[in-house]
Formats: structure tokens, sequence, C-alpha cells
């Protein structure tokens, strides 16, 4: 092993070329930069350069270090306690090519090896800013990121049609770790929408406390900057930015988690699109391939912050998707937070929002675990409310294979402003609210209260459901009748349809009134729907009903009528009579 000082006075810059070191002998051991004339480094045909440490001592020059080799072995490799900057100036890597994946890299940490401080700058991208893909620069093994500071980003150019290349990356392969290093990662430059920067972690890999900036696309049809999980990787207690778009119809940019990757404990903060028509960025799981064979990805412990348009220029809300399109993605224990937009808006998902959707045909399911989701309202009158949503799309019989609110809890928060949108979350087509707790609450100064509605064919199953003040739960466009476990009620209303398809609301438990208060409902009929005058619909049924009189419920007019309540057994049933 052989240590070297780089010449003060090197005829070129490439590192091969023994000349250029002091002992004219090219380093294996450590290599040490101080003053020279010559302070672009590159790496030429020569062969593939390792060493264990490059120091840069107190006198050190500002240095660049240029990668260019387009495929093959790492041009330079450092294994050993890896890269340290004495000098009060910035040295930097540029890894400037093209590669086919994260085992092509040109710049590459292995063993323990670390990649310095703050004043250590890395970049992968292509040749320049018109060309295609971009460059690799790995950690293997248990090498580490350090602190210093990265980025990745793509040229214009369109990749070969046969040809495989990825976007500048930074990838974390074995058990390494991104420690406390600070990443800023760029999205498509050109039509190609495929390829953008990405920072990727393989196997058990670790995030640790990173700082991710994914920024939002910058052209149409383009994609963000991308930060993915994959294998068991996780996320950790890093900080991720997913900017929103600032063009019409790019994306935002975007933390993927696949495979079996979890969100740790890590905070995710999605914006909203900048622009009309562009959308907010996104933290998606099992969104990519590979297949799972059961499981997949869980945003474990994490914190989801989804934010919503402020302003009626801007597009997309942020959001958190649960697509379950290559496997079968839980919520776990992760917290959701999603918020309203600020100004009236003709889209509902400007506002912040988390979904749990598949695309049939599937074998996949999202669920929401155990998670705590918090739906906030719209700002004021015409702004979209923050919202959970289970939804199922295509053509097909899902089976078991149902997005489900499983052992979730949902805090949907009531409006306080005049006529707002309260916060909702919503079950359509055949999903199930699970065992999971539903909260609607109430607004106040006229502003409307949180929703839970059931539409289509969803199912309560064991769910409970708590309303306050004004809060809703609305099962007025369901196929039929709904089924839950209980339902506690201090004040609160029910949205009911009446006439040949009534939807009435079947409890496996108790009702529960609190504070002496009534429930109240919000009857309509469809035109042509079957509803006539001096017929009794059972609108409620509940094992302890019978404990109850007709004057704890309360209920709108329908056709100038008035409604009449009344109790029999564990039923109740209303009636609009005409004399």
């Amino acid at each position: 092993m052989t240590s070297s000082t780089w010449s003060t006075q090197a005829e070129t810059g490439e590192w091969n070329t023994p000349s250029n070191w002091e002992n004219n002998t090219v380093p294996t051991d450590t290599a040490t930069f101080s003053n020279s004339t010559q302070t672009t480094i590159v790496f030429d045909a020569q062969g593939a350069a390792t060493v264990d440490a490059i120091d840069f001592g107190t006198q050190a020059s500002s240095y660049t270090f240029m990668f260019n080799a387009s495929s093959g072995t790492p041009a330079l490799t450092i294994e050993g306690s890896g890269v340290s900057n004495s000098a009060q100036c910035k040295q930097q890597f540029i890894v400037a090519s093209t590669s086919t994946g994260y085992t092509d890299a040109q710049l590459q940490f292995t063993n323990s090896a670390n990649a310095g401080g703050t004043n250590l700058h890395y970049t992968a991208g292509p040749t320049d800013t018109q060309g295609y893909g971009g460059g690799v620069i790995s950690f293997c093994n248990t090498s580490s990121a350090g602190s210093a500071n990265f980025e990745a980003w793509t040229g214009a150019g369109i990749p070969p049609e046969n040809g495989s290349t990825v976007g500048g990356e930074i990838a974390f392969c074995d058990s390494s770790t991104a420690a406390t290093a600070t990443f800023t990662i760029y999205g498509s430059l050109g039509t190609d929408g495929d390829t953008f920067g990405n920072v990727v972690f393989h196997n058990s890999s670790t995030a640790a406390h990173a700082t991710f900036t994914n920024v939002g696309g910058t052209v149409s049809g383009g994609d963000g900057g991308n930060t993915q999980f994959y294998g068991t990787s996780t996320a950790a207690f890093g900080v991720y930015y997913n900017k929103g778009a600032t063009h019409d119809s790019a994306n935002g940019g975007d933390v993927a988690f696949d495979s079996n990757a979890t969100g740790g404990q890590g905070q995710f903060h999605n914006y909203p699109a900048a622009v009309t028509g562009g959308y907010g960025g996104v933290t998606s799981f099992n969104n990519n391939p590979p297949n799972m064979d059961t499981l997949g990805a869980s945003a474990g412990q994490g914190f989801y912050y989804n934010y919503g348009a402020q302003t009626a220029d801007q597009g997309g809300g942020g959001h958190t998707e649960f697509s379950a399109k290559h496997g079968s993605p839980t919520a776990e224990n992760g917290s959701f937070v999603n918020y309203g937009c600020g100004a009236k808006l003709d889209s509902h998902s400007s506002a912040g929002h988390t979904i749990f959707s598949i695309n049939l045909p599937t074998i996949y399911r999202p669920t929401a675990g155990n998670g705590l989701f918090w739906n906030h309202p719209g700002l004021v009158e015409g702004a979209p409310a923050g919202y959970t949503e289970f939804s199922v799309y295509g053509d097909g019989t899902p089976g078991s294979n149902i997005p489900t609110a499983e052992n979730g809890t949902f805090i949907n928060l009531g409006a306080n402003s005049q006529y707002a949108t309260g916060g909702y979350t919503t079950f359509s087509g055949s999903t199930t609210a699970g065992s999971a707790q539903l909260i609607a609450l109430g607004g106040t100064n006229e502003g409307n209260g949180g929703r839970i509605n059931f539409y289509d064919n969803a199912q309560g199953e064991s769910a409970t459901v708590q309303l306050y003040g004004n809060g809703t739960l609305n099962i007025s466009d369901h196929t039929g009748g709904l089924q839950i476990s209980s339902l506690e009620a201090t004040g609160g209303t029910i949205e009911i349809q009446l006439g040949t398809t009534t939807t009435d609301l079947t409890l496996t438990g108790d009702l529960i009134l609190k504070s002496s208060s009534s429930l109240d409902f919000y009857f309509w009929k469809k035109d042509n729907g079957g509803f006539e005058p001096n017929t009794a619909y059972t609108v409620l049924t509940a094992a302890n009903l019978s404990q109850f009189s007709a004057s704890n419920f309360t209920g709108n007019s329908v056709d100038g009528l008035e409604p009449t309540f009344t109790v029999s057994g564990n039923t109740l049933t209303v009636s609009f009579n005409q004399n």
C-alpha cells in the first residue's frame, strides 16, 4: 500500500499518471491534496483506481474530480476511511456520464468508507444538460455518505430505444447509510419523463438522519426528483421534502417505497404544485416493481404531511398513496396529516390527501394498519378540505383484495370559517372500514363539520363511528343499508336516502347519545325514487334502541311534510304523514 501527495505542479489532471504525484507513484493507501496549480482531476482509460482515503489538507486548493467513464469497473473506488477535507474551501466530485443501473457506478465507496463532511459536494448526472441518462455514485457494504452534500439530475436527451439507462443516481447497497448527508434530486429536463434524478436504497441500507429534497417536475409530462426504497431498506429518521411541479402536466417530487421497504420514523412533507395543472409532491407505496408474493412496503412509524394549495393558481395537493400495484402495502403505525386548501379551487385533489386504492384486476390490496389520520378542513368557503379515500378502480371482482381501513383512526376536523368544508374520509366501490375508529368533529363559526362518507357498496364491517356537533355520517349514496359496530353521538347528523332504496344504518352494538343530545337525520329522495308519504321507512337498527324514545331523534321535512319518528323494539322508523 502506497500513500502519495498530489504535485503542486502537476503536468496534467490525470489521476493515473505517476508523474502527477510527488513520489511518482499513484497512491493505493492515502491520496493527499494540498495546494496545486492543477485542480481538475480526471480518470483516464489507463484503468480503474482504488484508494483507502483521500485527504485534503488545511492548505488545499479547491479541487474538482471529474468522472466520465460510461461503463465497466468504477473509475475510482474508495475502500478505507474515506474522504476528509480540512481546508476552508469546498471539494467537488462530479460524475458526468451514462450508466445502465446502480451496479454500473463511476465512483464507489466500499467497506466502511465515509464520503466526508459538509464541505464536500458530490454530483451525479449526464455529460451535459442536453445529454441523456446520468452517472452513478454507489455506497456498498457499510460505507457512509457522512454529512456531505449530494445532487442527482438528468439531461434533456432521449435515451436509445434499446438501451437501458438511469438518470443521475446515488445508490445505497448492502448495509450502507446516508448518515446525516443532504441530498437534492432533480426531475426530467426533456420529453423522456421516465428518466430523472434518483437516490436509491437497496438491500438493508438506511437513510439514517439524512435530508432529501425531491424537486418537482419542470417540463410538461416530466417527472420530479425521486428517492426510492427497495428490499428491506428503511427511511429511518430521515426528513423528506417532496416539492410540487412548477409546470402543468408535470409530476411532483416523489419518495417511493417498494418491495418490503419501510418509512421507519421518517418525516415526509408533500407540497402542492406551484401551477394549475401540475401535480403535487407524493409519497407512494408499492407503485413500482418488483411484484411481491404477499406483503409489501410499510409506512412504519413515519409522519406524513400532505399540504393543500393555498392560492387559486396552484395545482394538485401533496399526497400519500398506497396504490398496491405490485404489493400489499400498509400504513402500519404511521401518522398522516391531510391539510385543506386556503383558496376556492375546482378540484378536490388540490387539498392534501391520502389514498388507498386498487386497480382491478389485482392480487394485492392496501391497508391502513393502525395508522392515525387527521383530515383538516378548507380554510374558506369553496376551499377543498383534506381527505382520506378508499377506492376501487377498473372492472372485475376484487374478492378479498379490497382496500381496508383495518384498525386505523380517522379524525375528520370541522371547519372554523363560515360555510367552509370539513375534512372527510370516503369509502367507495367495495372497500371496507374494517375495525377502524371513524370520528367526525363539528365545525365552528358556521363552518361545516367533518364527514364520513360511504358510497356504492362499501362496507362498514366492525368500524365504530363518533359524531360531534354538526359532524356527519353520510350513507345517502350507498347502494343499500350500511352496517357498523356502534355509533356514539354528541350531536351529529346521519344523511339517508329515502325511497325504493332506503340507505338505513344497522348497528351490531349500541347506540350511545352523550350529554342528553339528540341524533339528527338529513333525509333526501331521488326524483322518481319511490318515496311515498304515509310510509314507514326503517332508518336505524340497534340492539339497545328500545332504551330511547322518538324525542331523541330529529330530522328535516321532505316535500313540505314533517318527519314522525317511531321506536319499536330495536328499530327506528320515520314517516312523512299526509292528512
